[in-house]
């Protein structure tokens, strides 16, 4: 009885280590893009872990090995921060990085709270840059509008979400104001 006890022990033994010594096989990750259409996208960014972005895009373009994705002809993309949405936003193409932070040479947004609208524009190669650490908006030109502000032109403008920060400007930087008369206050 111990013979054969032994005699499987040992071929069994035999198989495993001849398994190890098989060379190991490659995971094989898929090369190039991942192309999704009409794709939903959500993103919890580890930066801001109480907010949530939705994005409605025609086309997703993720890169496995830059880990960016493209998102194009955004016309319905919200964030929200303990269930309320504090802005939304269109595009025709944002990059989410590996950072989670958004870049895009032209994207709008719109305030909700404070009821503004903001055109943010790239100039040449800085693109608008939406920040999930500091939690701002990083904008090489800036066309906004909205309640009690009229309508403004600024350049390098860096804003935080909530509105409390608010830089412009810098050396050869030009920007204008148009208020509103009180008067024309409905």
């Amino acid at each position: 009885m111990l013979r054969p006890a032994l005699l499987a022990l040992s071929a069994t033994v035999a198989l495993l280590v001849t398994l190890s010594l098989l060379p190991q096989r490659e995971r094989t990750v898929p090369g190039g893009t991942i192309a999704l259409r009409g794709a939903q996208v959500t993103l919890y960014p580890q930066a801001d872990p109480e907010a949530v972005w939705n994005f409605a895009a025609e086309r997703v373009d993720y890169e496995p090995d830059t880990g960016e994705s493209v998102l194009y002809a955004i016309a319905d993309a919200e964030r929200t921060v303990g269930g309320e949405t504090d802005f939304t936003l269109a595009s025709e193409q944002i990059t989410i990085d590996a950072q989670e932070n958004l870049r895009g040479q032209r994207i709008q947004a719109h305030l909700l709270e404070a009821n503004w609208d903001l055109d943010m524009q790239g100039v040449g190669d800085r693109q608008v840059l939406i920040d999930q650490v500091q939690g701002r908006f990083e904008v090489p030109l800036l066309d906004y509008r909205g309640d009690g502000i009229g309508e403004s032109r600024d350049q390098n403008v860096s804003m935080t979400f909530d509105l409390k920060g608010f830089s412009a400007g810098g050396p050869d930087t030009v920007g204008y104001n148009r208020f509103i008369d009180a008067s024309d206050q409905p």
